[in-house]
């Protein structure tokens, strides 16, 4: 490896070490949970900085119930994306973690697509700049 590769490799490692280190917690416990999700993703993500989870019907705060308390309408759905967009993100670090820039580009920018957060920002940019970095 070249030196400015090893550097990128290295703060890529740091990077996703960081990220992966904000994400995780301590898991709730919370009724209505969304079937097949991996334990305390849900909880995690609704509680992350800079997303903002709220009915898009009455624009109450959600907080793991299915059925908004407020209005009544069903949060399944956006639920389920945002539990989605956080895999695609902790996929997107594991492939950095690996070496593999591109494979993390590609899934920071589905993840985005799907919920745009600021860390999915900031892993978005640290792939495509670790892409360039590594190109031949």
């Amino acid at each position: 490896m070249t030196s400015p590769v090893r550097v990128a490799h290295a703060l890529v490692r740091a990077a996703s070490a960081f990220l992966s280190a904000l994400v995780q917690g301590p898991p709730e416990a919370a009724s209505g949970r969304v079937p097949d999700a991996p334990p305390a993703t849900l909880a995690l993500q609704l509680r992350s900085p800079g997303v903002e989870n709220r009915c898009p019907v009455c624009q109450a705060r959600f907080r793991g119930a299915r059925i908004c308390s407020h209005c009544g309408a069903d949060l399944e759905p956006l639920m389920l994306l945002t539990v989605k967009a956080w895999q695609l993100r902790q996929s997107a670090r594991r492939a950095l973690n690996a070496g593999d820039a591109e494979r993390a580009l590609e899934l920071a920018l589905e993840a985005q697509g799907i919920q745009s957060t600021e860390s999915g920002e900031a892993l978005r940019l640290l792939s495509a700049w670790v892409n360039t970095v590594s190109a031949p």
